[in-house]
């Protein structure tokens, strides 16, 4: 199975915009044609992750069960994720019976 929250390319764009604020350069991006959101609010909503047993990990000890940030790409044919904050390689499933 194969799964992409987004692509390259609106990853790319959506990293640009991101640098562009971070450096204050608002100012350069295009607002003239977005959407106008009126009465707004913030939601919280539920989104893909993954959770299990995490072993290497830089900051958390070996063994702890764990619930990633967001999913933002798998392929559990090659054995790889990528959440928000980092790649995984995949062990086995949950429910196969395999530590």
């Amino acid at each position: 199975m194969k799964f992409a929250y987004l692509s390259a390319e609106d990853a790319q764009r959506l990293s640009a915009d991101l640098r562009s604020v971070e450096s204050g350069l608002i100012r350069s991006l295009s607002f003239d044609t977005a959407p106008i959101l009126e009465a707004h609010q913030m939601y919280s909503r539920r989104t893909a992750c993954l959770s299990g047993y995490v072993f290497g990990h830089p900051s958390l000890g070996d063994g702890r069960e764990v619930m990633t940030s967001q999913l933002m790409y798998m392929d559990t044919e090659a054995g790889i994720a990528r959440t928000v904050n980092r790649w995984y390689r995949l062990g086995h499933p949950a429910g196969t019976g395999k530590a």
